[in-house]
Formats: C-alpha cells, sequence, structure tokens
C-alpha cells in the first residue's frame, strides 16, 4: 500500500474537527499500520489499532522512548533528556528513574491530594452551578490540575498558576513545520519553567519536605541520587504530565456527561459505578492524542517491514475506539466492561502517575453528584489544533444544580 500523503496526519488543525474519527475507523478497518508521508513532521508510521498499539508499547527493546516519545519535539532537546528523563528513559535507566518517583505515590500521599482537592472543589463549583452558560476550560479544567500539583509539590497557588500557564505556553503547536516554527517563545517559556525548578529544587535542598520534588532528591535503592540534571528534566516531566493532560481530562469528564444525560441520571442513580465512570471517561476522552516510539532494529509488524531508526505512531483515541475490543465503541458507557483503554498507556511506561489521574476524575465526580442535577451543552465544543493533547479550548455548559433541600 502507498504511503498516506493526504490528509497529513501530523497538522494539528485536522484535529480541531471531527474528521480525523472517520479516517481512524476507516484505518482500523483498511490499513491498520500505515507509512505516512508528512509535510510537517517527515515519515512515520501510523497506528490505529488497540492490538499493534499493544504489541508496541510493551516491547521497549524494539521500539524505543528515547528518541523522542511525540512528534515535533525538539531533537536536541529529546538528546538532552534520552535515559535522563522518564518519558524518555527505557529498560535499566528507566527502572532507576521510575524508582525515584514511585515512593511518592502512595496511597497515602493520594489520599491527602484528593482530600485537599474536594474541598478546593466544592468552593470552586458552588459559584458555578447555577444553570448560567460556564465555560468548563476556563473556569474548572485549570483549576483542578494546579490545585492537585501544588499539593504535590508543597507549592503556593498563585505561583503553581504560573507554572501551569508557561507549561502550555511550551506545548503550544503550530501547523506549519517544526523546522519552519518559531521557537523563541515556546523556548522561553521552558526556559522559565526549567528556571523556576532550579530555585525549588535548591530550596527543597535546605529544607526538604514530603513534596514529590523533596521525594526525587532522597536515596534511590542502590544509594545513589539522580542527577541535578536528571532531577530538573523529572521536574519537567511531571508537570508537563500532570498539567496537560490533566486538564483536557477534566473538560472531557464534563463534556462525556453533557453529551450523555442518561448517563449521568444513571451515575446519580448508583454512584458505586463510579470506579466504572472514571475508566470511561478516560477511555472515551482520551486526553493523550499520541506517543511515539522508534524502531531500534528492523522489524516487522503486520506484515510490513519497519527500518531501524523510523519511527511509529501511535494514535491513542483510535486504539480507544476500536471494534475489536470495545462493542459500539463510539458511545459512553460507564458499565462498560471490561474496559482495557491505552490512556494511561502500556508496559514499562504506564503513566507513574495514574492514581492521581484517576483520582482527580473521580474527586470531581463526586463533588459533582453532590450539587448538580444535569449537565446541558451550549453549543458546539471547540475542540483544540493538537497532535500531542486531545481536548477543547472552550467548552460552554449549563450545570443545572440540585433543588434545594427544604
Amino acid at each position: 500500500m502507498q504511503p498516506l500523503t493526504s490528509p497529513d496526519l501530523a497538522d494539528p488543525r485536522l484535529y480541531a474537527q471531527s474528521a480525523h474519527l472517520e479516517l481512524w475507523r476507516r484505518a482500523r478497518r483498511e490499513h491498520p499500520l500505515q507509512r505516512v508521508e508528512s509535510d510537517t513532521q517527515g515519515p512515520f508510521w501510523s497506528i490505529t489499532t488497540h492490538a499493534l498499539a499493544t504489541r508496541v508499547l510493551d516491547d521497549p527493546n524494539t521500539f524505543t522512548s528515547t528518541r523522542g516519545m511525540r512528534l515535533g519535539a525538539r531533537p536536541a532537546g529529546v538528546a538532552a533528556a534520552a535515559d535522563r528523563m522518564l518519558v524518555v528513559a527505557d529498560g535499566e535507566a528507566h527502572a532507576r528513574i521510575r524508582g525515584a518517583h514511585a515512593p511518592w505515590f502512595t496511597s497515602k500521599n493520594v489520599k491527602l491530594v484528593g482530600d485537599a482537592l474536594s474541598g478546593r472543589l466544592d468552593a470552586l463549583l458552588r459559584p458555578l452551578a447555577t444553570g448560567e452558560p460556564v465555560d468548563i476550560v476556563a473556569e474548572l479544567a485549570d483549576a483542578v490540575p494546579t490545585y492537585v500539583m501544588a499539593e504535590m509539590l508543597g507549592t503556593d497557588l498563585a505561583e503553581t498558576s504560573e507554572l501551569s500557564r508557561q507549561v502550555r505556553t511550551s506545548f503550544e503547536e503550530s501547523s506549519g513545520p517544526a523546522d519552519t516554527e518559531d521557537p523563541v517563545e515556546h523556548a522561553a517559556a521552558g526556559a522559565r519553567v526549567f528556571g523556576y525548578f532550579h530555585k525549588l529544587v535548591r530550596a527543597r535542598r535546605t529544607s526538604p519536605g514530603d513534596d514529590v520534588v523533596s521525594q526525587l532528591m532522597r536515596p534511590l535503592a542502590d544509594g545513589t541520587h539522580l542527577t541535578s540534571q536528571e532531577l530538573l528534566l523529572n521536574c519537567d516531566g511531571l508537570v508537563n504530565g500532570g498539567l496537560g493532560t490533566s486538564r483536557h481530562a477534566v473538560s472531557g469528564t464534563v463534556e462525556a456527561f453533557a453529551r450523555h444525560p442518561d448517563q449521568w441520571a444513571r451515575l446519580r442513580e448508583d454512584p458505586s459505578l463510579l470506579s466504572g465512570a472514571v475508566e470511561e471517561v478516560l477511555r472515551w476522552a482520551c486526553p493523550p492524542m499520541h506517543v511515539m516510539r522508534t524502531a531500534t532494529t528492523d522489524v516487522e509488524l503486520a506484515g510490513k517491514k519497519i527500518a531501524a531508526g523510523e519511527r511509529v505512531v501511535v494514535w491513542l483515541p483510535s486504539c480507544n475506539r476500536d471494534e475489536a475490543v470495545f462493542a459500539d465503541p463510539d458511545s459512553f458507557r460507564i458499565e462498560r466492561r471490561p474496559n482495557p483503554h491505552l490512556s494511561l498507556g502500556a508496559g514499562a511506561h504506564y503513566c507513574i502517575g495514574a492514581a492521581v489521574g484517576r483520582l482527580e476524575i473521580r474527586v470531581l465526580l463526586q463533588v459533582m453528584l453532590a450539587r448538580i442535577e444535569r449537565l446541558e451543552l451550549c453549543g458546539e465544543a471547540a475542540r483544540s489544533a493538537s497532535t500531542f493533547l486531545n481536548g477543547v479550548d472552550r467548552l460552554d455548559v449549563r450545570m443545572i444544580p440540585l433543588p434545594a433541600r427544604r
């Protein structure tokens, strides 16, 4: 089969509409592994099915993350971070860095974050749940992960909000080729994020606490420490994941139930379905758009030969709607069982913050259930033009409050 040349799957503008859903549907049926010739990002292999995605993500020896885990990343930045930053490390290096993160993500710490988030969210939702239109992205989607990150970092909410803004700026995409983009503002925002963490690490050396940065500075199992460069890179990685995908999980939660009022009614009727609802939100909304790997050797996959050095891009929302795995995949059903979605990754790179990501959705739903009778869309959502994150830039919703108790 000839390489796909149109439309350009690496053009962020493609994802601002819904045409890509039909494109993926056809790809899953006709060419689940297809070589793409992108005008914006060069050639790569495109994967749209769950089985092929799982095979790639489960085999870091053949498909490495060390040469970049997303389209459009700056090669110099990837080279500097390879085997030093969790998301672009494999093998022993990945296990070592993951071991530095893991002790913070205990059930105790996650519960403490959830308790703090619940109170903040209740105060935030109270004036929004009036029945008047609310832009969920502006009023809610950024607030939730910012609250959570402030708890994780042990930092002031105002400075964490500014950190969140800088992270978003550093990840903004254009529709032009990567080598013709003006990199100045992206680089400046990235530098400000690193500068922030340089100061924070210095402060934590003097006065360590129970926060995640202090945890990263503690001795590893073998008695060694992360280097100063590794510390800064992994602090950057934490906020990129925690502030980026989480904001789309929040707006995706509200959008899912606003589009499927019967499911909101079902959850209100039976709150024991909450865990299943969280998983279905993750599957249906799927905040990450893609992950990328690079072949380390010549390999045959789905009857096609991928050469060493070629990139493989897994479109996660497509895999989460694979008809071979999920019955009626475009429907949002909180009682779906089983639900082996790939929104949190797979294999060794399964999201280190998965428990926190699930917690954010769970607490949001718990607070909404206590205050909101139903959700109503006000027009169509404005979808994000992004190849990396799957979500919306604007989502106007009416949150109809529960009747006042007499």
